[in-house]
């Protein structure tokens, strides 16, 4: 004797399949939501890199600026005053109508810095500054009989 299978109805198959519409919506909804989570971190990290990019060129603006502006202080009588460490600029007699006050600080843009330190070395200068803006920073100038310049700078 033989035995047949039991035929199946329409009804049974459709029950059957009808099982794995739910978990393939469900798995494919979960990765559709985990590669756009992917894509939201990613964004987010290139946001946080631009943003500290910005900040390094902001930072180096400030420095550069208050750098600038104590170079155009420097000229002129003030130039007299670089070839002494700034911690003698106050005691000095041989700088005839240099004013220190004039080179240890200033604004710019209404952010204030202050010389930390200025130690001449020979045709050139190491300037310590501080400000909110960056912080403390050390910059190295040139410098001759007129004042000090920016390395890079023609004169």
């Amino acid at each position: 004797m033989i035995l047949k299978p039991p035929p199946t109805s329409p009804t049974s198959a459709t029950q059957a399949s009808a099982g794995f519409a739910l978990p393939l919506a469900l798995t494919t909804s979960s990765l559709l939501l985990l590669s756009s989570l992917s894509l939201q971190t990613l964004a987010f990290h290139d946001q946080q890199r631009g943003r500290h990019q910005w900040q390094i060129a902001s930072r180096r603006d400030a420095i550069r600026s208050a750098a600038m502006e104590f170079v155009q202080r420097s000229q002129g009588e003030q130039a007299c005053l670089l070839a002494f460490p700034s911690d003698q600029w106050t005691q000095l007699d041989d700088c005839v109508g240099a004013d220190p006050e004039r080179l240890l600080s200033g604004k710019v843009d209404g952010v204030p810095w202050t010389v930390k330190d200025w130690q001449p070395q020979q045709g050139s200068g190491q300037l310590s500054l501080s400000s909110p803006a960056f912080g403390e920073a050390t910059v190295v100038l040139l410098r001759s009989a007129q004042g000090a310049r920016l390395g890079g700078q023609g004169g």
